[in-house]
């Protein structure tokens, strides 16, 4: 049998997002050297050590997908980590300035992990559920990317926040991540703890939208 069949029959038993399998959760006799062979031939690749996809699936993604696909891996190959920072920002939909992003970010890193940014300023503020994973909450994610990204982009990724992307008809139909009250006493608490004004800054920049529906 073809190492792609191979594959595509592994990749059915898994279960997962994106069709990711994880090495330590097969069981047929055999299934763990298919695996094997299906890497060696490149019909396989490691999203990270121990969860695979096929090739030709991952080559295919787009690079957001690409971004989330490692994101779900992490949470396959870690279970219980919390994503913040940019992974935050990629699970909450809200825009960054690179779609394909090679590193994920989580409040705390076991040890030993490869490929993971720890945010442990991001413990504590507050922990919301996101397809499933557990993501720093929209204020903290907010906040943490403010000082993370340049003006403009730190700016964009705010009003995406608290002003959801109008549909095809000019409205949205998504709820804002947070307020922009919410932001600034946020900000201005960090601020005072950290000495850092950024957020407070950016929040106060923002500008509330006036929407009006025409007669």
């Amino acid at each position: 049998m073809g190492q792609c069949v191979v594959m595509f029959l592994l990749v059915r038993r898994s279960g997962h997002a994106f069709g990711l399998l994880v090495s330590r959760e097969l069981r047929q006799p055999g299934s763990a050297a298919q695996l094997d062979r299906a890497i060696a031939k490149g019909a396989a690749i490691a999203v990270r050590p121990g969860v695979y996809m096929r090739a030709r699936r991952w080559h295919s993604l787009s690079g957001t997908d690409r971004t989330l696909a490692r994101i779900y891996a992490a949470s396959l190959a870690h279970p219980g980590v919390v994503f913040a920072a940019h992974s935050a920002a990629a699970l909450l939909r809200l825009p960054l300035p690179e779609d394909d992003l090679a590193e994920v970010h989580v409040v705390e890193a076991p040890a030993g992990a490869e490929g993971l940014v720890a945010h442990p300023e991001s413990a504590g503020s507050g922990v919301v559920a996101r397809y499933g994973l557990q993501v720093t909450s929209p204020v903290q994610t907010v906040l943490d990317m403010a000082v993370l990204l340049d003006q403009d982009a730190a700016l964009a990724l705010l009003r995406a926040a608290i002003r959801p992307a109008a549909g095809p008809h000019g409205l949205s139909d998504e709820v804002p991540l947070c307020t922009k009250a919410e932001l600034l006493a946020a900000a201005e608490t960090v601020a005072e703890r950290t000495g850092d004004a950024t957020p407070v800054e950016l929040a106060k920049a923002l500008v509330p939208e006036v929407s009006s529906l025409a007669a």
